[in-house]
């Protein structure tokens, strides 16, 4: 997601600490797509590495009221798992614009090789091995002669 502060990549802390959790469950919905409360859960907590989960005691009742004011729906119902979507007028809401799948995936992908760059002496030598193994993947799939 392209921010307003120049790079594309999760919300910053003090967008989720100013904003607070509606906007973030709004910006997960524009970028992920459609998600479960569990699965917003999940995904709060893998964005500040382990640091909040916030609770569903918390979650559900911000997906109700995002929902009343017209700024998420249901996408669709599975037994009783409900999956929500951001609305055209959530998106507005929260100023940033709407991007697929795929280019959200690939804002996440240079958010995390940043943060690996940044911690690479800290990896493990198995973990950097896992690393240059996908480097090679994608140089020969992106055709780069080296």
């Amino acid at each position: 997601m392209y921010h307003e502060h120049g790079h594309f990549g999760p919300p910053p802390q003090w967008f989720i600490k100013r904003r607070g959790l509606k906007y973030l469950i709004l910006y997960l919905l524009s970028s992920k797509g459609p998600m479960t409360g569990a699965q917003i859960i999940d995904e709060i907590e893998r964005l500040s590495m382990g640091f909040w989960r916030p609770s569903p005691g918390s979650v559900y009742p911000a997906l109700e009221e995002l929902e009343t004011d017209g700024l998420i729906k249901v996408a669709r119902v599975e037994g009783t798992k409900k999956y929500y979507e951001i609305t055209e007028s959530g998106k507005a809401f929260i100023g940033l614009p709407s991007i697929d799948k795929t280019t959200a995936a690939v804002n996440d992908f240079i958010s995390l090789a940043r943060y690996i760059i940044d911690n690479w002496d800290t990896l493990s030598e198995t973990d950097r091995n896992r690393v240059r193994d996908v480097l090679r993947d994608l140089i020969k799939t992106a055709n780069i002669q080296c």
